[in-house]
């Protein structure tokens, strides 16, 4: 699993989110912020790569949500005191630390270019959403007080080296070039991809340190695998081809040539719009239900060996399967599953025990926001509005 975020690669393309934990070898994956993670294999391109699957998805989420409450990304004004609270111009003010208006603002901003976070147009919505931002933000502040009560800072050749690898893994072949180029796509300075960068490490550290001692016993692995059971199973999983056209009528003519004397590969070569797939005559991999649009998925695994399917309407267009094999699915021992379940349980238990630590921080700081950025529950945990992705 990586801690390194995620800058946003090309215009108009959404971060990625965290993989399928039960995704296999050549399965499609795709997950926007704010979108389903759902996929139809007919995007008019191929997703970006998904980040290194770690052991879990709630060791994703967790280390998400570490960075993602690290919430400030701008630099703070520090030690006004006296007069009103918080000080004209400011947002917000908690334990001594002063946010003002200029850096709130910011925030919201880098959360719509790195997060894909994009504000309600509804005033009253609105007005919650920056209530929970500034809360988030205060939020944000209180770690990094607490990041410099137990040393954890980040060093500045740390961060560098993550950045600087992190372009060589995400740009092979532009560089440094493409990713400044992205940068200036999206409304980003290399600086405010080095503070996440910061934020990312020094979270992500503390949340270590305050976590370190959560442990797993044996016999809570053996109840939640009774519990689990089901869940665990390991499910259907189809070989499939496909092909996508823009209206009924091509895809029914596509389905005629396909029963005709010619094969799904040549027509999906011929016709299809999906170029990601186009080229290798539709061939999707091997996915499960849970990977694909609903209505495509209704159809493909409705489908015997062997049998075509469709014409089938998604959002990306009409649709024509071929299901090339059917692996069924089956349900495990505790014996296959065991560490996997021992890393989710523990995932759990420390996802916990940081969301404890953050609630009683909230809970029992001195804060005040300026009019308009107050949330409806001051002393709450801000809720996890923010998208279990990196930047």
């Amino acid at each position: 699993m990586t801690d390194e975020p995620q800058v946003p690669p090309e215009a108009g393309t959404p971060p990625p989110g965290p993989a399928d934990a039960g995704a296999g070898a050549g399965e499609h994956q795709t997950t926007a912020a704010g979108d389903s993670s759902e996929w139809d294999g007919s995007a008019a391109e191929p997703p970006p790569p998904p980040p290194e699957r770690g052991p879990s998805r709630l060791t994703l989420v967790a280390v998400a949500l570490v960075a993602l409450l690290a919430g400030a990304g701008t630099a703070y004004a520090v030690g006004h005191r006296g007069g009103s609270c918080p000080p004209k111009g400011s947002a917000l003010r908690i334990e001594g630390t002063t946010i003002s208006d200029a850096d709130f603002n910011r925030r919201i901003e880098l959360l719509k270019a790195l997060y894909d976070v994009r504000p309600p147009t509804d005033p009253a919505q609105l007005a919650a959403f920056k209530g929970e931002a500034a809360k988030g933000l205060a939020q944000g502040v209180l770690v990094a007080h607490d990041v410099a009560k137990h040393k954890l800072q980040a060093a500045d050749k740390t961060v560098r080296d993550r950045l600087d690898r992190f372009v060589a893994q995400r740009y092979p072949e532009g560089g440094r070039t493409q990713f400044i180029q992205a940068l200036g796509t999206y409304g980003v300075s290399e600086d405010d991809v080095l503070g996440e960068f910061r934020r990312l490490l020094e979270t992500s550290a503390l949340f270590q340190a305050l976590t370190a001692d959560v442990k797993v016993s044996d016999d809570q692995i053996t109840k939640s695998f009774g519990e689990r059971k089901d869940q665990l199973a390991v499910p259907e999983r189809r070989h499939l081809r496909h092909l996508v056209v823009a209206t009924e009528d091509e895809a029914k003519k596509a389905l005629a040539r396909i029963k005709g004397p010619e094969t799904f590969q040549a027509v999906a070569k011929d016709v299809s719009l999906d170029t990601s797939t186009k080229d290798q005559g539709g061939d999707l991999g091997t996915v499960s239900r849970a990977q694909l649009d609903p209505a495509f998925a209704t159809a493909a695994f409705g489908a015997a060996k062997g049998a075509t399917f469709g014409p089938v309407m998604t959002k990306n267009g009409w649709h024509v399967g071929l299901v090339e094999d059917i692996i069924p699915g089956h349900p495990v021992t505790l014996a296959e599953v065991h560490d996997a379940l021992r890393d989710t349980l523990l995932a759990e238990a420390r996802l916990g025990q940081w969301r404890n630590y953050l609630a009683g921080r909230i809970r029992t700081a001195s804060a005040c926001y300026a009019k308009g950025n107050r949330p409806a529950d001051p002393k709450a945990p801000p809720p996890d509005i923010t998208p279990t992705s990196s930047p």
